[in-house]
Protein backbone atom coordinates (compact mmCIF):
# COMPACT_ATOMS: atom_id res chain seq x y z
CA UNK A 1 0.00 0.00 0.00
CA UNK A 2 2.86 2.39 0.84
CA UNK A 3 4.42 1.77 -2.55
CA UNK A 4 1.14 2.49 -4.33
CA UNK A 5 0.78 5.83 -2.54
CA UNK A 6 4.39 6.74 -3.29
CA UNK A 7 3.99 5.84 -6.95
CA UNK A 8 0.78 7.89 -7.16
CA UNK A 9 2.51 10.90 -5.61
CA UNK A 10 5.39 10.65 -8.06
CA UNK A 11 3.09 10.41 -11.06
CA UNK A 12 1.09 13.47 -10.03
CA UNK A 13 4.22 15.65 -10.19
CA UNK A 14 5.20 14.48 -13.67
CA UNK A 15 4.12 15.84 -17.00
CA UNK A 16 1.88 13.46 -18.94
CA UNK A 17 1.92 15.16 -22.34
CA UNK A 18 5.39 15.76 -23.72
CA UNK A 19 4.17 17.55 -26.81
CA UNK A 20 4.44 21.30 -26.93
CA UNK A 21 5.92 23.92 -29.21
CA UNK A 22 9.38 24.27 -30.73
CA UNK A 23 11.47 26.77 -32.69
CA UNK A 24 14.72 26.40 -34.64
CA UNK A 25 17.48 29.01 -34.64
CA UNK A 26 18.36 27.93 -38.21
CA UNK A 27 16.17 30.22 -40.36
CA UNK A 28 17.02 29.59 -44.03
CA UNK A 29 14.36 32.00 -45.27
CA UNK A 30 15.07 34.57 -42.54
CA UNK A 31 11.76 33.92 -40.75
CA UNK A 32 11.18 32.29 -37.38
CA UNK A 33 9.32 29.00 -37.80
CA UNK A 34 7.21 27.75 -34.91
CA UNK A 35 6.34 24.05 -34.67
CA UNK A 36 3.14 23.47 -32.69
CA UNK A 37 2.50 19.88 -31.56
CA UNK A 38 0.05 20.87 -28.82
CA UNK A 39 -2.67 23.23 -30.11
CA UNK A 40 -3.89 24.10 -26.63
CA UNK A 41 -0.40 25.27 -25.62
CA UNK A 42 0.08 26.91 -29.02
CA UNK A 43 -2.85 29.23 -28.23
CA UNK A 44 -1.26 30.24 -24.90
CA UNK A 45 2.40 30.58 -25.81
CA UNK A 46 4.77 31.58 -28.59
CA UNK A 47 8.50 31.69 -29.20
CA UNK A 48 9.23 35.11 -30.65
CA UNK A 49 12.84 34.57 -31.60
CA UNK A 50 15.50 31.88 -31.42
CA UNK A 51 19.02 33.01 -32.34
CA UNK A 52 22.64 32.04 -31.86
CA UNK A 53 25.50 34.28 -30.78
CA UNK A 54 29.17 33.39 -30.93
CA UNK A 55 30.85 33.60 -27.54
CA UNK A 56 34.54 33.34 -26.72
CA UNK A 57 34.81 29.67 -27.68
CA UNK A 58 31.23 28.34 -27.66
CA UNK A 59 27.98 29.10 -29.41
CA UNK A 60 25.27 30.59 -27.20
CA UNK A 61 21.57 30.16 -27.94
CA UNK A 62 18.95 32.67 -26.85
CA UNK A 63 15.19 32.29 -27.24
CA UNK A 64 12.41 34.69 -26.28
CA UNK A 65 9.28 32.96 -24.97
CA UNK A 66 6.06 34.94 -24.61
CA UNK A 67 2.82 34.03 -22.90
CA UNK A 68 -0.34 34.90 -24.80
CA UNK A 69 -2.42 33.80 -21.83
CA UNK A 70 -3.71 36.00 -19.00
CA UNK A 71 -3.11 33.36 -16.32
CA UNK A 72 -0.06 31.54 -15.04
CA UNK A 73 1.72 28.87 -17.10
CA UNK A 74 3.94 26.17 -15.58
CA UNK A 75 6.32 25.06 -18.30
CA UNK A 76 9.54 23.23 -19.01
CA UNK A 77 12.03 23.93 -21.81
CA UNK A 78 15.02 22.18 -23.31
CA UNK A 79 17.67 23.11 -25.88
CA UNK A 80 18.93 20.58 -28.46
CA UNK A 81 22.10 21.45 -30.41
CA UNK A 82 22.79 20.44 -34.03
CA UNK A 83 25.79 20.56 -36.36
CA UNK A 84 25.83 22.03 -39.88
CA UNK A 85 24.48 18.71 -41.27
CA UNK A 86 21.48 18.94 -38.93
CA UNK A 87 22.73 16.03 -36.79
CA UNK A 88 21.78 16.29 -33.13
CA UNK A 89 24.90 16.66 -30.98
CA UNK A 90 23.75 16.20 -27.41
CA UNK A 91 21.20 13.42 -27.18
CA UNK A 92 19.20 14.68 -24.20
CA UNK A 93 22.28 15.47 -22.11
CA UNK A 94 20.50 18.44 -20.57
CA UNK A 95 17.45 18.16 -18.34
CA UNK A 96 14.13 19.89 -18.84
CA UNK A 97 14.32 23.27 -17.11
CA UNK A 98 11.26 24.55 -15.20
CA UNK A 99 9.82 27.91 -16.19
CA UNK A 100 6.81 29.80 -14.85
CA UNK A 101 5.24 32.59 -16.88
CA UNK A 102 2.64 34.96 -15.49
CA UNK A 103 -0.07 36.72 -17.48
CA UNK A 104 1.34 37.79 -20.88
CA UNK A 105 4.90 37.74 -19.54
CA UNK A 106 7.86 37.56 -21.92
CA UNK A 107 11.22 36.07 -20.93
CA UNK A 108 14.55 35.19 -22.53
CA UNK A 109 16.12 31.80 -21.90
CA UNK A 110 19.58 30.73 -22.98
CA UNK A 111 21.94 27.82 -23.30
CA UNK A 112 25.57 27.31 -24.27
CA UNK A 113 26.58 24.55 -26.71
CA UNK A 114 28.66 21.87 -25.04
CA UNK A 115 30.64 21.14 -28.21
CA UNK A 116 32.58 23.37 -30.61
CA UNK A 117 30.94 22.11 -33.83
CA UNK A 118 27.43 23.25 -32.88
CA UNK A 119 25.79 25.26 -35.64
CA UNK A 120 22.23 25.87 -34.44
CA UNK A 121 19.68 24.73 -31.86
CA UNK A 122 16.05 23.83 -31.46
CA UNK A 123 14.20 24.79 -28.31
CA UNK A 124 11.24 22.76 -27.10
CA UNK A 125 8.70 24.05 -24.58
CA UNK A 126 6.03 21.92 -22.93
CA UNK A 127 3.40 22.49 -20.28
CA UNK A 128 3.62 20.76 -16.90
CA UNK A 129 0.29 19.35 -15.83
Amino acid sequence: MKYLLLLSALLVGCTTDTSGIAADSDKPDGKQWLIVDNLNLGRKLTIIDAATHQGMDRLRGVATIQSLYKGDLDLQYRFYWYDSNNVQLNNATTAWTPLSLHGKQQIQVQSVALVHNANHFKIYVREVE
